[in-house]
């Protein structure tokens, strides 16, 4: 594949966990636990994907894919936390700056 489009993989393994996470919680009504699933599915799935795309022919490569096949999901994860923890501080934020009306 070529060196580009292995990059672009990549970087969509690394932000689409954070983008899909964010528009779950903010258009829909899923709970926090299954959008951050969602998102760290997809986050795995990409980074498997990449895997596959990054290997080199030869026959001893495989290691890279089982590698991601079985830790694949904890960058995603830790990237939805960070988002999670800075889109609980912005709501905070603006509910405490919203006067309140008695």
């Amino acid at each position: 594949m070529d060196h580009y489009a292995v990059l672009a993989l990549l970087l969509a393994a690394l932000a689409l966990p954070v983008v899909a996470f964010w528009l779950l919680r903010s258009r829909t009504r899923l709970h926090g636990l299954v959008a951050a699933g969602i998102a760290v599915a997809l986050g795995w799935a990409l980074n498997l994907a990449y895997a596959f795309a990054a290997q080199d022919p030869a026959p001893a490569a495989d290691d890279n894919v089982a590698i991601a096949a079985a830790f694949g999901w904890a960058c995603p994860a830790v990237l939805v936390l960070l988002t999670w923890l800075a889109r609980r501080f912005v709501v905070r934020r603006a509910r405490a700056d919203k006067p309140q009306v008695s």
